[in-house]
């Protein structure tokens, strides 16, 4: 649109000092000629702006291209990095659990192995203040 404007202004200004020239009128085929030069100037530079705006469109899609797999590359290690993360605390929280599991049937042997010796007790102590056989305490379970 520029390009048809700008040339419309150089063939009105070649017009104008055609208009204006001391001469009485100018030969037709000296007017068509700067018509033409005026003509072809706008084509070229209307094919220039054309090849420029294209080479522009295309360095623009290149490198929305390439930022768009660089960011599905980044998104794609983070993913990894998060599985094998998650990964990681999920065989740590196993075994923790597994330990916990360890300890806790660990402790409740030593709760049941003492609950059992004072019963064995208790039943020691009243046999002797009631006149027991002891040894009776000893195959209770």
């Amino acid at each position: 649109m520029k390009t048809k404007t700008i040339a419309l202004a150089l063939l009105l200004t070649t017009l104008g000092v055609a208009g204006c020239s001391d001469q009485k009128e100018e030969p037709k085929e000296e007017v068509m000629t700067e018509m033409e030069k005026a003509g072809e100037a706008t084509a070229d530079t209307y094919e220039n702006a054309k090849e420029k705006a294209a080479d522009s469109w295309n360095e623009t899609k290149d490198a929305t291209s390439d930022a768009y797999e660089d960011g599905k590359e980044m998104a794609s290690d983070a993913y990894e990095d998060g599985k094998e993360m998650a990964s990681d605390a999920y065989e740590d929280g196993k075994e923790m659990t597994s330990d916990m599991m360890d300890k806790g049937a660990e402790k409740s042997e030593e709760l049941k192995d003492a609950a059992s010796e004072k019963m064995r007790e208790a039943c020691i102590a009243m046999k002797k203040k009631m006149g027991g056989d002891v040894s009776e305490c000893d195959t209770q379970n």
